[in-house]
């Protein structure tokens, strides 16, 4: 559920569909409770992949990375 919904704020914060992405890695690191508030970062690389990082006050709860493709030119 933590992964789903980090997934859904950095589509929301992109303004864009992680669809032609792929979860290259993530980790979870502490559990995440049913009432906990989750603070999620995000950065886009360089190489067009996004790291994430998720955190219930100060103690980190998941990090990761997506590898997405290039999205093709329209013809």
């Amino acid at each position: 559920m933590l992964l789903a919904e980090t997934l859904r704020a950095i589509e929301a914060g992109l303004g864009v569909s992680l669809a032609s992405c792929r979860i290259k890695s993530a980790k979870f690191l502490a559990p995440a409770r049913p009432g906990d508030r989750v603070a999620i970062e995000f950065s886009r690389s360089a190489a067009g992949g996004v790291r994430f990082a998720c955190a219930v006050g100060t103690q980190a709860v998941l990090r990761g990375e997506l590898q997405c493709d290039p999205t093709p030119a329209e013809a």
